[in-house]
């Protein structure tokens, strides 16, 4: 058996997405919120914890059997744990690979925990985050003004 062998007890896939870099502990967090979207409750998803990792020491990953992820299910990933590697896969060989970033804006994926917000009583009213912090870790509600760390906001995922 060989090192790379050993490393990996997930099957490759042939097309897909994987979801690589997650933090020890939190694989199951994310596959949580992605499988909360409808459009992904059906999707089949591997998910690895604990393997070692030269970057983390110990990381979690992700496989799942999809073409592409949409920018809101990123933008949430992003929430949990900007900096993981998300890769495309075509064919058994990664077509496409980057690093997710918290963006400049979220619009419905978190809610005000400020109880007097607007957000918090009228429930159609969308919500909107404005990064405050060239970080990135630092949001602005666009309706109440509050600012929050990122790791405060409730991550919300709206229904249809």
């Amino acid at each position: 058996m060989t090192e790379a062998d050993k490393l990996f007890s997930i099957p490759k896939i042939e097309h897909g997405i994987v979801i690589d870099h997650i933090p020890t502990g939190w694989g199951l967090k994310l596959l949580e919120i992605i499988h909360s979207y409808p459009e992904m409750t059906s999707v089949v998803a591997t998910v690895g914890l604990n393997y070692t990792s030269k970057k983390l020491g110990k990381k979690d990953m992700i496989k799942l059997a999809v073409e592409d992820l949409p920018a809101s299910i990123l933008q949430h990933v992003s929430m949990i744990r900007a900096g993981v590697t998300v890769k495309r896969i075509k064919n058994y060989e990664v077509e496409k690979r980057f690093v997710v970033e918290l963006p400049e804006t979220l619009v419905n994926q978190a809610r005000c925990r400020n109880p007097n917000c607007i957000t918090s009583h009228e429930r159609d009213v969308p919500t909107r985050f404005q990064r405050v912090d060239p970080k990135g870790e630092r949001y602005r509600c666009a309706h109440c003004e509050r600012i929050f760390p990122v790791g405060e906001l409730e991550v919300w995922i709206p229904t249809p």
